[in-house]
């Protein structure tokens, strides 16, 4: 573009209209946030950080398999849970009594 043209396209006010923008076709989708989905995994204390990172360690050096990996991985998630609502379990009833 030349300098002339690129004045009178700046020179030319924009118009604006006070009326509201059609729906889209995509409006009312959301794209997830990746972080909420990493949140958890950094939640986590330095046992289980530890432990995933062995586990991370030992498929990368293919001294396991992952699908035994992921069973690992997944029972520890479940025992973690467990053992935390008995450990809120345990503080409930250590307040009441």
């Amino acid at each position: 573009m030349s300098a002339s043209s690129q004045d009178s396209l700046a020179a030319a006010p924009a118009q604006t209209t006070n009326q509201p923008h059609p729906p889209s076709l995509f409006s009312g989708w959301r794209v997830p946030n990746p972080l909420a989905t990493v949140a958890p995994i950094f939640k986590r204390d330095e046992a289980d950080i530890l432990f995933i990172a062995g586990i991370v360690a030992l498929i990368a050096f293919d001294l396991i398999d992952w699908p035994i990996a992921a069973l690992m991985l997944a029972s520890h998630a479940m025992a973690r849970s467990r053992h935390k609502v008995l450990h809120a379990v345990a503080e409930v009833a250590e307040e009441a009594g």
